[in-house]
């Protein structure tokens, strides 16, 4: 099914309350072996709303509104019955990754259980203690109330938001009709919105493979750009849209730390020198290992990434990086996100054998690694021969994979 239609059905059923800030849709540890496809949760904050409300989306022809400030309203047994029946009808539990979970409080639990959530592996027991939710249940393994949780904890930074259209219900499952030149237009005229479309590999990333109730969904910096932006895109008739507001693009689940302290399951940012030589294994999958004079670490870039492998390819040891990425346990590498070039080891290539300074003569090698002799018996190491720099396939800065292979936490190049 999908988390965030789940939202605007929970917004139809509590039409009586107002929404006092926007539908939220929070993306969890992207690294947890038991996640969901997106890892999200979605969270609606209710009750009396006051000052000048915004429309934000449209539902069964009607505009959605949200309020800059109001009073929360309470929950009741009430309450709490009517959210579960609209998650029991609407939920696939015979997926074994369909595992709900849903809060109701007036409290909003401290903002550590949103950093937890995000960037480790957490206990639910402990979350639940912390959060204390008024009403609460868990459905199968309980798993998704870590999600609901969060999702309320979360105090957002540098939040951006996202435009998600609907499809109308017959539709669902259908290949879905949206016009891709009209897509790379709308990627071109809105600068504030990101990860649209792969130009690499010529598709659209704002339509979820899936047959969910999702049509697309355009993310931005600028919330009063979206509802342009998707007038912009032609497609198929559009049922109800929302704009959410997320902490995708955010990079919140990095954690810098030092390759000496890496947790499997986290996303980290590490600095090291590249110690050998990148190698491609089975797969196209491109691996180079990672020091800080101490511990050794190897990273990896997948096949599915493209040209980001190619960065990897031209790395030599000595080469100086900041690398982005999730720490996974089997085998024990950083899965690479983002890598910035920090500083660039020279490379040079042998051009001549020295000249010896007796007789002005080429002087011949000894052996691998054992330096020259020239025929009068003077001998020198291995750097008097004469070499030239090369110029490097590659520059300081940062480099990214491209728009179809990015996580939905991870903050895009031109968000930074």
């Amino acid at each position: 099914m999908c988390t965030t239609y789940l939202a605007t059905e929970l917004i139809r059923e509590f039409g009586e309350f107002d929404l006092l800030e926007h539908p939220r849709l929070v993306r969890l540890n992207p690294n947890v072996p038991w996640k969901t496809r997106g890892n999200g949760a979605i969270a609606l904050k209710l009750g009396n709303g006051s000052g000048r409300p915004k429309t934000i989306g449209e539902l069964d022809g009607k505009p959605v509104e949200c309020f800059p400030s109001g009073t929360n309203t309470k929950p009741t047994e009430g309450h709490y019955e009517r959210a579960c029946r609209v998650i029991e009808d609407l939920a696939m539990f015979e997926d074994a990754n369909t595992n709900p979970g849903l809060i109701m409080t007036s409290r909003k639990p401290p903002q550590a259980l949103y950093w937890g959530a995000v960037r480790e592996v957490v206990d639910l027991k402990r979350h639940m203690a912390l959060a204390k939710p008024e009403f609460s249940k868990g459905w199968k393994n309980n798993r998704g109330l870590i999600g609901a949780i969060s999702a309320v904890a979360w105090r957002p930074r540098a939040p951006t938001h996202e435009l998600i259209a609907y499809r109308e219900q017959i539709m669902w499952g259908k290949p879905r009709n949206i016009n891709e030149a009209s897509v790379r237009k709308m990627d071109r005229a809105f600068p504030t919105t990101f990860n649209n479309y792969d130009y690499e590999e010529m598709h659209m990333v704002i339509a979820p493979a899936s047959p969910c109730p999702i049509l697309y969904g355009i993310r931005g910096d600028k919330e009063q750009d979206l509802p342009e932006a998707a007038a912009a895109v032609r497609s198929e008739r559009i049922a109800r849209h929302m704009i959410f507001l997320t902490n995708q693009g955010t990079d919140d689940h990095i954690t810098r730390t030092s390759i000496s302290r890496l947790e499997p399951f986290t996303s980290v940012s590490v600095i090291g020198n590249v110690t050998s030589a990148p190698r491609t294994i089975k797969g196209g999958h491109l691996i180079f290992s990672l020091s800080n004079g101490h511990n050794v670490v190897d990273c990896t870039i997948y096949e599915p990434a493209k040209s980001f492998r190619r960065i990897g390819e031209v790395l030599v040891p000595g080469d100086r990086l900041l690398v982005m990425g999730g720490v996974r346990e089997k085998p024990f590498t950083i899965n690479v996100e983002k890598v910035r070039i920090q500083k660039l080891a020279n490379v040079r290539e042998k051009v001549a054998n020295p000249m010896c300074p007796k007789c002005s003569k080429r002087m011949k090698s000894i052996g691998k690694d054992q330096g020259y002799r020239c025929s009068c018996g003077k001998k020198v190491g291995e750097n008097e021969a004469e070499f030239r720099a090369l110029r490097r396939a590659a520059s300081t800065g940062w480099y990214e994979p491209p728009v179809g292979s990015r996580r939905h936490l991870s903050k895009p190049l031109k968000r930074m």
